[in-house]
């Protein structure tokens, strides 16, 4: 997907970014608390890097566990780091902002934690590969990747079960699956688990692991040692 067609996508979301995801992903806000308790417990000065931003709501899990955590939102619309710097105003003095593509634009380093919360399958599959060198250069060490993301199965058969299930969930909240499904096969480039964890390791990423799975959504972690 071009830069301008995904600036004009994810502009359109922006104000009801929530609500929309709700009723496209599976158990989206219980996909929150995992990623919560995946956190280290250690209360730090954490830097993190937010990517894919959004509105802010993984940024938010970040800024209700710890108190002296300081966040870099990264988003490629403005329209989205406005409602981002809406929703977390409370938290003002605590995040910082920065509008660009992460595929050529700096993400900044010396990271404590990255996030990347269903963003990476907008990356081809070659970009994605050389990303996540990328992501572990911008990593302390001993820091930590959390991805929430589009995962697809390696069997062909249950690849098409999953997406089943996921255009009648879609469509139980009154959505129109195939539009849906016809907007995902358009822009986004899934990978397997395969093949994120093979990716990962080439990088330099250890104790690699898939932490949910329901349908075609996943959250792993790894770590830089």
């Amino acid at each position: 997907m071009k830069q301008d067609q995904i600036k004009e996508h994810f502009s359109r979301q922006a104000d009801g970014y929530e609500k929309l995801m709700a009723g496209l992903i599976p158990q989206y806000s219980e996909q929150h608390k995992i990623i919560y308790d995946l956190l280290p417990e250690e209360e730090k000065e954490y830097k993190v890097l937010d990517l894919g931003c959004g509105n802010g709501v993984l940024s938010e899990q970040i800024l209700k566990k710890y108190h002296r955590a300081h966040i870099t939102g990264f988003d490629i619309t403005e329209a989205m780091l406005k409602a981002y710097e809406n929703k977390l105003s409370q938290y003002s003095g605590r995040f910082e902002l920065k509008m660009g593509d992460f595929r050529t634009d700096a993400i900044g380093s010396n990271y404590d934690i990255i996030l990347a919360g269903l963003t990476l399958h907008h990356l081809t599959h070659k970009e994605r590969k050389e990303f996540y060198k990328k992501l572990y250069s911008a990593l302390n060490t001993g820091g930590i990747f959390i991805s929430r993301d589009i995962i697809i199965d390696e069997d062909k058969a249950v690849r098409t079960y999953q997406y089943d299930l996921w255009k009648k969930f879609i469509k139980s909240n009154g959505g129109d699956p195939e539009f849906w499904y016809l907007k995902h096969t358009e822009k986004d480039y899934p990978v397997t688990l395969s093949e994120h964890f093979n990716w990962l390791k080439e990088a330099g990423f250890v104790e690699i692991g898939c932490y949910y799975r329901l349908f075609n959504f996943a959250i792993t972690m790894s770590m830089k040692f």
